[in-house]
């Protein structure tokens, strides 16, 4: 049975801001972003693949870097088979391109309007469909039906697969049915799709490889194996060298900052991952808690993380009189819950910042 080794990616959102993080950090995770690309590459020639299929954002912009485009071509250039690339929306083929103005290896074809490539000696069809502006609003794939004789047919696309509108090319999945290919490999989406099928069309998302912020949590990859001219044998493969990740760390009965710190570090499952840590738990309201020193703790284990505090105070120091300013201030706070004319969470950040604040003018 005739069949074609894969491997698809996408989504590397190359030169991205990356605003998240501050400006050290930044350049360390664009190069980090970089280099993910040279592990796909390397992937690809240990696993021998035939195709190496990008599905689009390649970059995060038009306003891609010298040194990202010459380190690409260099990568790919090192890859014996053919790589095919569909633009997506984030990086659609333009005058303006990179895809237009600079010169990729000869083993990769990008995609702009609808094409067929056949590869003989495989004996695979490969076709593809870029996008040429931002927004696509009809369905690239409508109509879209190869006869070629070859046994096996892949598409590269970009877009989302939807029973609804938007405007980034709705796939509906009576289009994949009806298109007979054997396989369509879909850029767009940030998640691992699973091998998904409509007919005798299957389908999928890679996802991306390695994450960009925290809505992009968990492990990244790509999707590699065999297609043959009527089903896969592909499969998921963890890519990302770091994950982003959100913990919740209760501090109730933790009175130092040293414990504090060692609390958050026993509650992180990968020292190299990149974290946002919310604190949460109720806490007295004697007890300062120093974000400063927890960081100071935290920067010298974690390679990045940005600390919140969402705990609540509670006053120890019963009762309270209403001649003394603390008994002042939660008289202020309860009349107010009462009456329900601050937003609740407002209010509760107030009153846990106040009594922090009475409680240690006590001291």
């Amino acid at each position: 049975m005739n069949s074609i080794r894969i491997v698809q990616s996408g989504d590397f959102h190359l030169d991205s801001p990356l605003a998240l993080h501050h400006q050290s950090f930044r350049k360390q995770r664009r190069e980090e972003l970089l280099q993910s690309f040279s592990r796909l590459v390397d992937f690809s020639i240990k696993t021998e693949a035939d195709l190496l299929i990008l599905t689009g954002d390649l970059f995060d912009s038009a306003r891609v870097t010298p040194i990202t485009l010459n380190y690409l071509a260099k990568e790919m250039s090192r890859f014996p088979g053919k790589i095919f690339i569909s633009p997506g929306n984030h990086d659609p083929y333009t005058s303006a391109s990179p895809y237009e103005i600079y010169r990729f290896p000869e083993n990769t074809h990008i995609f702009r309007d609808y094409e067929e490539i056949h590869l003989k000696e495989l004996d695979c069809l490969v076709c593809g469909q870029g996008f040429t502006s931002a927004y696509q609003h009809e369905n690239m794939l409508l109509g879209k039906k190869s006869d070629h004789p070859a046994s096996i047919k892949i598409l590269v696309m970009h877009g989302e697969v939807t029973s609804g509108t938007c405007e980034y090319n709705p796939v509906s999945k009576e289009s994949i049915e009806d298109s007979g290919f054997s396989y369509i490999a879909f850029g767009h989406r940030h998640e691992y799709s699973g091998i998904l099928a409509a007919g005798r069309t299957s389908y999928a998302y890679a996802g991306i490889p390695e994450g960009r912020g925290f809505d992009e949590l968990g492990d990244k990859g790509i999707i590699s194996g065999e297609v043959f001219e009527k089903g896969t044998a592909l499969s998921f493969r963890k890519t990302s060298s770091r994950n982003y990740a959100i913990i919740n760390v209760s501090v109730s009965e933790v009175f130092t900052t040293e414990e504090i710190a060692r609390r958050i570090l026993d509650a992180v499952p990968d020292r190299k991952d990149i974290y946002k840590i919310e604190l949460s738990g109720t806490v007295p309201s004697y007890l300062y808690l120093d974000l400063a020193g927890i960081e100071a703790i935290l920067a010298m284990h974690l390679v990045y993380f940005t600390l919140t505090d969402r705990t609540s105070v509670h006053d120890s120091m019963e009762p309270i009189s209403e001649n003394t300013l603390r008994g002042l201030f939660m008289k202020t706070i309860r009349e107010r819950r009462e009456k329900a004319f601050t937003n609740e969470e407002l209010l509760e950040e107030a009153s846990n910042m106040g009594l922090r604040i009475l409680s240690q003018e006590d001291f």
